[in-house]
């Protein structure tokens, strides 16, 4: 599915059928998504889940188990080599249509609670729109459509990218107060205060971390081409989205810039988890641009 807007002539594509994953964006003229790993996997298997919707869990729990009003659950392993369930439940699943104009759609996922270690129904809504100024406003929605409330989270996963760069044309520039590192599956071991460090040069240290970012209404992380003096802005509250996932894949020139409600592995530590109440609704929105 293509959405343009003809006033500025961005334009994006989706897969509906695989998460209403982005696969394409294009802002000022300029080409921004990745999809790592596409040349020997389908979006449906991409190891590396581009574009994903994280929900309702982000990222891992650990060995797949949790508990949650004094039950315990055992989700699928679907992260084998690490023993973790990874990335929730509709990051691969069919999208339908609900709404769509020329330069905005809404996409919808009704999850009817069919996995018994996840028995809570949801409806999920994401809109993708391409503003008249020259930005993607993406809203993300969920009402609880159960009788009892649910464990929830929310993320996503785009991989972003700059036409003609290489690694060492790359930083990042944004507002942390600490980074988790990671034990051997992956999950948050140990905070790390970063004493004030906002910026991070992929050419001088490996990326790949959960950072907890300042409680700000208006976040901004700032995405630099410094080979052509231009930057990717990706506003957020990191007040409703308070982390954020940065991860440079090793071979390839695209960066992971990954909001997120709660942390990894939050439905066993609760670092971020949100309780939903039945009916309630859950809507964050992130704000895509370009600028110098």
């Amino acid at each position: 599915m293509e959405i343009k807007n003809a006033k500025t002539g961005d334009y994006l594509v989706i897969d509906t059928q695989t998460g209403a994953s982005l696969i394409e964006l294009h802002l000022s003229g300029i080409s921004l998504i990745d999809l790592p790993g596409s040349s020997d996997h389908p979006l449906a298997s991409n190891p590396y889940h581009p574009s994903a919707l994280l929900t309702p869990w982000v990222n891992r729990v650990r060995n797949g188990n949790y508990s949650f009003k004094g039950k315990n659950y055992q989700l699928p392993i679907n992260e084998p080599a690490l023993g973790n369930a990874i990335h929730g439940l509709l990051a691969r699943a069919p999208f339908t249509l609900v709404q769509q104009s020329e330069s905005s759609v809404t996409l919808e996922q009704a999850y009817k609670g069919e996995e018994p270690n996840y028995p809570f129904p949801f409806t999920f809504r994401y809109n993708y729109t391409l503003t008249d100024v020259g930005a993607l406003e993406i809203t993300f929605e969920a009402q609880n459509t159960g009788t009892t409330s649910m464990p929830f989270a929310c993320g996503w996963h785009p991989y972003f990218s700059f036409p003609n760069t290489t690694v060492a044309d790359l930083s990042i520039k944004f507002h942390p107060i600490s980074r988790f590192l990671s034990d051997s599956q992956m999950i948050p071991l140990k905070e790390e205060n970063l004493q004030g460090q906002t910026k991070f040069i992929f050419s001088q240290e490996k990326v790949d971390h959960v950072f907890r970012l300042e409680p700000k209404e208006k976040h901004i992380t700032e995405f630099i081409d410094h080979k052509h003096q231009r930057s990717l802005f990706l506003e957020q509250s990191s007040v409703q989205f308070p982390f954020l996932v940065v991860f440079q894949p090793e071979g390839y020139t695209s960066v992971a810039i990954e909001p997120m409600t709660a942390n990894t592995d939050a439905f066993n530590t609760g670092d971020g988890l949100i309780e939903l109440a039945p009916q309630e609704v859950f809507s964050g929105q992130i704000r895509l641009s370009i600028g110098k």
